[in-house]
C-alpha cells in the first residue's frame, strides 16, 4: 500500500512540474510576441566580465552580442511561430544577407530556439524571464543579455512617392548598387559589384510591400534623423538614403560605417537585398550608358554640386521618364561622365533640358521641369576643390 502511494505521490509531482513547465512555456509564447531591440548585459554579480561587454567582438556565448553599440540585434516575433532576426543570415562570399530576414522560432523547456539559416540549426537560448516590457536570455549563470520592448508609433499611410537606396564599395566584399521602389509598385536595381545580378533591372512590387518598407523607415523617425552619420575608421560602406515626396527630394542621409540608429539600418538593409526575392528583367534604355554613374556632379564656373549616390540614382530614374525634344536653352551646367575608361563626355544642362551626344547624333532630353530648383540644390553649389572634385567622390 505504501509503495502505491509513493508511485501515486511522484505521478502527481511529475504531472504538477509537467503542467508548470507547460504552463511556463505557454506563457513565454504569448509574451514573446512582439519586436524587441537588444538594450544591454546585465551580471547578478553587478559586475559583467570585459568579455561579456559590447564592443567585445570576438564573443563566445549562445547568441552573439553585437561588437558595436548602434549595430544592435533586434528581432520580431509572430504568434505563428516566425520571427525576423534583424541581423539577417547571409551564406557565401557575394554580397550580404542572402538567406533573408525571416526565419522560424519555437518556446519549448523555458528556452527559445530561433532556426539559424547560416547552417540550418536551432540556436539555443535559455529564458530568464519575459514581463510586458523586457526579455532576458541567460549567456551563462550570472550574465544575461537584455531587451525590451519597441512601442512604434507607425501611421499606416503612405508617406513618400520613393525611396532609393545605394550602397557604396568598402574595404572587402559589400554590395554596390542602388534600388528604387515606387508607390505604384515600380522596381529598379542596378547592381555594379559583390551582388548576384549586375547591370540595370525592373520588377514589381504589391501596395502591400511598399506600405510595409514605408513603415520601417517610419519607426526609424525619419524626421528626427541626422542628414549624415560616420564612424571614426575608415574602409567602411556608404549607404544613401534618399526620401521623395510631393514629386522633389525630401531627405537624404547618408549612414558611413552603420553609424546611423538601427531601425534605418532594419529598413534600408532589405530594400538593398529586396532584389533577391524578384522577378528582375533586364531594363534596356538608350538612356543609361549617359546617367548611370556612381555620382553625378553638376557644374557651374568652377562650383560643383555633387548629388550623393541615391540622389544620383533618383535622378537617373527621372531621365527615364523623359522626352527626346528638339529645343534652344541655356547651356548654364555641364555634367561631366566617363564613357569608358578612356573617353570622357560632357552634357549640358539648364537643369530641365539635357544635351548630349550619342553615336554622332545630339540628343536633347525634356525632363519636364527644373531638376536644381525643384531640389533646392542651387544652395548647395561649392567652390570645386579636393574635397568635393569627382576623382574623391
Amino acid at each position: 500500500m505504501r509503495v502505491k502511494t509513493k508511485i501515486i505521490s511522484l505521478l502527481l509531482i511529475v504531472f504538477f512540474l509537467t503542467s508548470c513547465k507547460t504552463n511556463r512555456d505557454e506563457e513565454f509564447r504569448k509574451s514573446i510576441c512582439g519586436e524587441w531591440i537588444f538594450a544591454g548585459v546585465g551580471s547578478d554579480n553587478k559586475k559583467i566580465n570585459e568579455e561579456f561587454k559590447p564592443g567585445n567582438r570576438w564573443i563566445d556565448s549562445p547568441l552573439d552580442i553585437p561588437y558595436y553599440n548602434h549595430l544592435r540585434t533586434g528581432y520580431i516575433f509572430y504568434s505563428n511561430n516566425l520571427c525576423e532576426d534583424k541581423r539577417g543570415y547571409s551564406v557565401g562570399k557575394i554580397g550580404e544577407n542572402l538567406l533573408g530576414i525571416d526565419t522560424k522560432y519555437k518556446v519549448e523547456n523555458d528556452s527559445l530556439k530561433i532556426l539559424d539559416l547560416d547552417n540550418s540549426v536551432w540556436k539555443k537560448l535559455k529564458i530568464r524571464n519575459i514581463t510586458s516590457d523586457t526579455l532576458t536570455i541567460n549567456v551563462n549563470d550570472s550574465t544575461f543579455l537584455v531587451y525590451t520592448k519597441c512601442n512604434y508609433k507607425v501611421v499606416k499611410t503612405q508617406i513618400f512617392d520613393q525611396i532609393i537606396v545605394s550602397t557604396s564599395p568598402c574595404f572587402g566584399d559589400c554590395s554596390i548598387g542602388s534600388t528604387s521602389i515606387d508607390n505604384q509598385g515600380n522596381f529598379i536595381f542596378y547592381g555594379q559589384g559583390f551582388t548576384e545580378k549586375e547591370g540595370l533591372y525592373i520588377s514589381k512590387i504589391n501596395k502591400e510591400l511598399y506600405k510595409r518598407i514605408e513603415q520601417n523607415f517610419e519607426k526609424a523617425s525619419i524626421d528626427k534623423l541626422s542628414e549624415s552619420y560616420v564612424v571614426n575608421w575608415t574602409d567602411a560602406q556608404i549607404t544613401t538614403v534618399t526620401f521623395i515626396k510631393d514629386n522633389k527630394i525630401y531627405k537624404t542621409i547618408s549612414d558611413y560605417g552603420h553609424k546611423a540608429p538601427c531601425e534605418l539600418y532594419w529598413a534600408y538593409n532589405p530594400v538593398s537585398l529586396l532584389y533577391k526575392k524578384l522577378n528582375l528583367k533586364p531594363f534596356v534604355t538608350n538612356k543609361q550608358n549617359e546617367f548611370l554613374m556612381n555620382h553625378i556632379c553638376f557644374e557651374n564656373h568652377g562650383k560643383l554640386c555633387c548629388l550623393e549616390k541615391s540622389e544620383s540614382f533618383y535622378f537617373f530614374t527621372e531621365i527615364c521618364k523623359s522626352k527626346e525634344v528638339r529645343a534652344n536653352f541655356e547651356k548654364k551646367y555641364i555634367i561631366e561622365y566617363a564613357e569608358t575608361e578612356n573617353i570622357k563626355r560632357i552634357i549640358f544642362t539648364d537643369g530641365r533640358y539635357y544635351q548630349f551626344k550619342q553615336k554622332n547624333k545630339t540628343i536633347v532630353l525634356d525632363l519636364g521641369y527644373n531638376f536644381l530648383t525643384r531640389n533646392n540644390l542651387l544652395q548647395k553649389f561649392r567652390a570645386k576643390n579636393r574635397n568635393n572634385s569627382r576623382n574623391s567622390r
